[in-house]
């Protein structure tokens, strides 16, 4: 029972510090975002099999009479159809019958169908296209921007995951950063509220005059101003946060004000050694999902293209099917026989074929134009960013140095001040300039694990 209670404690994200990792977990699993894109997955993948589904043998069944007087002729027929994924084609096989009891032919323009003697027949045929739409057909094109829109989806769901890691771990350091932020500028006012009573009790006294206490007052309520800013910057930091951190049935926690946090690693330097600096942005381009999805993109525009061109090529499609008649009741008829059909469909205008072909093939430059920038900004953003982290670095070590000699004037204005040979005047604005090049170092900080993050999701490739 020990044991269980320890793993518990453990376990829970309530009682556990909040660690970057810990809410990027949280997030992959649980935030709506990525759910979204797994349904989009999911929808992608059925869609290519509902997309085959054109594909499927069904049943195929006519029935057709005709009377005039007493001159009666029912036709009817059953076939198991299979549609081919080429030429436009189908086979299928069946069973007709024909029931003319005046023995008087029943015309083909009536029937639909090829044959005009009565009887009982077993059929096997085959009809394919052998110019338009011979290489493809909106059936198979449909199939295949299927397939390639499953791809797309699959590449956003990589995108979203690396998407969403990235933001919750921006909001987590945002989050660490205003708490920070929030404590200087607490204890800033709480230095100048207890600098107030001593004033006040001093005045009492005659030993300072009540203009100080005034002067004073006035930076009080001045810092009270900036922490009220600090805390609206932490409030909105904390359900920024609860986006990201869930809890097991995916509804966000916010973190409580004395939450346990992983703070800022002492040396920043190290995040620049397990990253990819040298990688070939050229390699990079050809594995990331964003730019792979853009050429996807331009192939069903290529699918498109080749579909409208098609409305150009006259329709020369052929039927051939073989009868085999199953009751032999009429000896002067054959007992099988083979027919075959030609169709034949000529456009005289073009204004279909010229107009599909026009709008597709812009459709497809533009989808080309849109991956050319792409790939051009993702080359020049590699190239800045990898630019930028060491200068990001150079600014946190500037803002540390900044903030240890603030302090270090601090510290000597106020051992003057209260050995009486100090400026009130520049005992607060030696502290607020402190405060200042803390909450400047931590915000340095903060840029510095956001470029980081921007550059490894940007040269991410798996």
């Amino acid at each position: 029972m020990k044991y269980v209670c320890l793993l518990a404690f453990f376990s829970s994200p309530l009682l556990a510090a909040i660690t970057p990792d810990l809410v990027k977990e949280s997030a992959l699993k649980h935030h709506p975002t990525v759910q979204a894109a797994i349904e989009r997955l999911d929808a992608g993948e059925f869609a290519v099999v509902g997309a085959r589904g054109a594909f499927d043998a069904k049943i195929v069944s006519d029935y057709k009479r005709q009377t005039k007087h007493d001159h009666n002729t029912t036709l009817s027929r059953t076939q198991l159809e299979k549609p081919l994924r080429f030429a436009n084609s189908k086979i299928y096989a069946g069973a007709e019958q024909i029931s003319n009891p005046k023995g008087f032919l029943a015309p083909i323009y009536h029937t639909g169908n090829p044959t005009t003697q009565t009887g009982n027949y077993t059929l096997l045929g085959i009809k394919l296209s052998l110019w338009k739409n011979l290489t493809t057909d909106p059936d198979r094109a449909a199939l295949r921007n299927a397939k390639y829109n499953a791809k797309i989806a699959r590449g956003e769901k990589r995108l979203t995951e690396w998407e969403i890691a990235r933001l919750s771990q921006i909001a987590y350091w945002e989050w660490v950063t205003a708490k920070q932020i929030n404590r200087i500028y607490e204890r800033l006012l709480q230095n100048g509220e207890t600098r107030n009573e001593f004033l006040v009790a001093r005045s009492k006294k005659g030993d300072v005059a009540n203009i100080l206490v005034t002067e004073n007052e006035q930076y009080v309520a001045n810092r009270k101003g900036g922490l009220q800013a600090a805390k609206e910057r932490l409030l909105r930091a904390e359900y920024a946060l609860a986006l990201f951190y869930r809890d097991q049935e995916g509804s966000p926690l916010i973190p409580s004000s004395d939450e346990d946090y992983e703070d800022y690693p002492d040396d920043l330097s190290r995040f620049l050694s397990h990253l990819d600096l040298a990688s070939d942005i050229e390699g990079l381009k050809r594995s990331r999902p964003d730019l792979l999805n853009l050429s996807l993109n331009v192939a069903k525009f290529d699918v498109d293209l080749e579909l409208a061109k098609q409305d150009l090529r006259p329709r020369f499609d052929v039927t051939s099917e073989y009868f085999k008649r199953t009751v032999d009741n009429r000896p002067q008829m054959p007992l099988d026989y083979l027919m075959v059909m030609a169709q034949v469909s000529v456009p005289i205008e073009w204004n279909l074929g010229h107009g599909n072909i026009s709008a597709a093939r812009a459709r497809r430059t533009a989808a080309e134009k849109e991956l050319l920038l792409r790939q051009q900004t993702y080359g020049f953003e590699v190239t800045a960013l990898r630019r930028s982290l060491q200068l990001r670095l150079e600014q946190v070590s500037q803002r540390k140095i900044e903030f240890t000699k603030a302090k270090e004037l601090v510290d000597a204005e106020i051992m003057k001040f209260q050995t009486g040979g100090g400026n009130l005047f520049l005992v607060n604005l030696r502290e607020e300039t402190q405060a200042n090049a803390e909450a400047s170092f931590h915000e340095a900080r903060l840029i510095f694990m956001n470029t980081i993050l921007n550059y490894q999701m940007l040269v991410r490739t798996e």
